[in-house]
C-alpha cells in the first residue's frame, strides 16, 4: 500500500511540474521553430511525432518543383526534403502544393491546385507518390479552381475545398473520382480578393464540417461557417458560425482566414492571414482572443520576426502550443528573411483527426 501512494504522490507530482513548465509561457508568447528555404511561401503543416511537416510554396509564378520539407520540432532542423515527383517537369508551367493533412493511412494528402489534383505521399521511407484523386472538374477551364484544404471523416471519406468554384468537394473511401458535396454564393471570393472557401476541419463528434471563406464576394468579411456531415447537405443546412468583418479593427484592415485548427477544449483557432493574427473562436462561435505575435528569434535575423499572413496551423500537444506557417504572401517584394514555422503558446492539445 504504501509502494502505491508513493508512485500516485510521484505521478502528481510530476504532472503538477508539467504544467507549471507550460505555465512559463504566457499565453500568445511565440517563438520562431525553423526557417523555410527557397523558394518559401510555406502553407499546409502537419505533426507527427516529433516532425512537423510543411508543405509548399504555395502561391503564383512559381515554375519549379514542390516539396515537403521534414524539421525536428524540438531542435528547429530540417531533417529531410522530399520533393513532389508527379508535377509537370516544363519549366513554363506553374507549380504549388497547398495545405496538407495526414489520413487514416498515416500518409500524407496534399493538394496541387495548378493540376487540380489530391496526391498521396507515402514519405517515409522512399517517397512514394500517387494521385488519389481528380483531376477535379474546373467547368469554366483554366485558372477557374484552386483546390486547398483537404479534411478525412470517420468514414474516410475526404473533403477539398475549392477556393475558386465555392465548393466543397467529397472523394470516397481509398480515392477515384471526386464529386460536388456542396456549393453555395456565400462560399465564393470576391472578385477584389477572389479566395472564398478555404480551411476546412470537423468537429470531435464527427457530425459537424467546419470551413473558412476568406473574403466574402461583396463584402471582404472573413466568415467561417459549418455544415452538417450529412449525404448531401442543403443551402438551408450552411450556418454562419463567426463573422470577421471588413473593415477590420486591427492593422491590415482585411481579416482574410484562411486555415483552421480544432482544439481539445472545443476551441477552433483561426489563421487570419489579412491581419497576420490567430484568432481563437468558443464552442458558441465568440470570439475569446486575437494573438498577433511577432516571434522571438534570438540568433536569426529579424529578431523578433514578425507574423506576416499565417496560412495553416496544427498542435504540438507536448507543448501546448500552436506551430503556424508563416506564408508571407502579401509582402511585396517577397522578403525570403520573413519564410518560417513560429509556435504560439495556448495552452491546448490538437483535437484528434478521424
Amino acid at each position: 500500500m504504501k509502494t502505491r501512494l508513493f508512485l500516485v504522490a510521484v505521478v502528481g507530482l510530476m504532472t503538477l511540474g508539467t504544467h507549471a513548465a507550460l505555465a512559463q509561457r504566457p499565453l500568445g508568447d511565440s517563438r520562431v521553430i525553423a526557417t523555410v528555404p527557397a523558394p518559401g511561401f510555406p502553407e499546409g503543416i502537419a505533426i507527427r511525432g516529433n516532425r512537423a511537416y510543411v508543405s509548399g510554396p504555395a502561391t503564383f509564378g512559381i515554375f519549379t518543383p514542390s516539396a515537403v520539407w521534414a524539421y525536428d520540432v524540438r531542435t528547429g532542423a530540417l531533417v529531410d526534403t522530399f520533393p513532389i515527383t508527379l508535377q509537370d517537369p516544363s519549366p513554363a508551367v506553374m507549380k504549388a502544393i497547398s495545405a496538407d493533412n495526414f489520413g487514416p493511412d498515416g500518409n500524407l494528402y496534399t493538394t496541387e491546385p495548378f493540376m487540380g489534383v489530391v496526391l498521396r505521399l507515402h514519405l517515409e521511407p522512399g517517397n512514394t507518390q500517387d494521385v488519389y484523386a481528380g483531376p477535379f472538374p474546373a467547368p469554366g477551364g483554366p485558372g477557374s479552381s484552386l483546390l486547398n484544404d483537404v479534411v478525412f471523416d470517420g468514414a474516410g471519406n475526404l473533403y477539398v475545398t475549392d477556393s475558386f468554384q465555392a465548393t466543397i468537394f467529397r472523394v470516397p473511401p481509398g480515392g477515384g473520382a471526386p464529386v460536388v458535396w456542396f456549393t453555395d454564393p456565400r462560399l465564393a471570393g470576391d472578385p477584389g480578393l477572389p479566395f472564398g472557401v478555404n480551411g476546412i476541419r470537423i468537429d470531435k463528434n464527427d457530425k459537424q464540417l467546419y470551413v473558412s471563406v476568406t473574403a466574402e464576394t461583396g463584402t471582404l468579411d472573413g466568415v467561417i461557417y459549418r455544415l452538417p456531415l450529412v449525404a448531401s447537405p442543403t443551402a438551408a443546412d450552411l450556418e454562419e458560425f463567426h463573422r470577421y468583418p471588413f473593415p477590420d479593427p486591427a492593422p491590415g484592415a482585411v481579416p482574410g482566414p484562411d486555415g483552421i485548427a480544432f482544439g481539445k477544449s472545443g476551441k477552433l483557432y483561426v489563421a487570419l492571414a489579412g491581419t497576420s493574427q490567430i484568432s481563437v473562436l468558443r464552442p458558441d462561435g465568440s470570439e475569446e482572443t486575437r494573438y498577433s505575435g511577432p516571434a522571438a528569434n534570438p540568433g536569426g535575423s529579424p529578431d523578433p520576426m514578425p507574423w506576416a499572413n499565417p496560412a495553416n496551423i496544427a498542435f504540438r500537444n507536448q507543448e501546448g502550443t500552436l506551430l503556424v506557417t508563416n506564408h508571407a504572401s502579401l509582402i511585396f517584394p517577397p522578403d525570403p528573411s520573413l519564410f518560417s514555422v513560429f509556435d504560439v503558446f495556448v495552452d491546448d492539445k490538437g483535437q484528434p483527426v478521424p
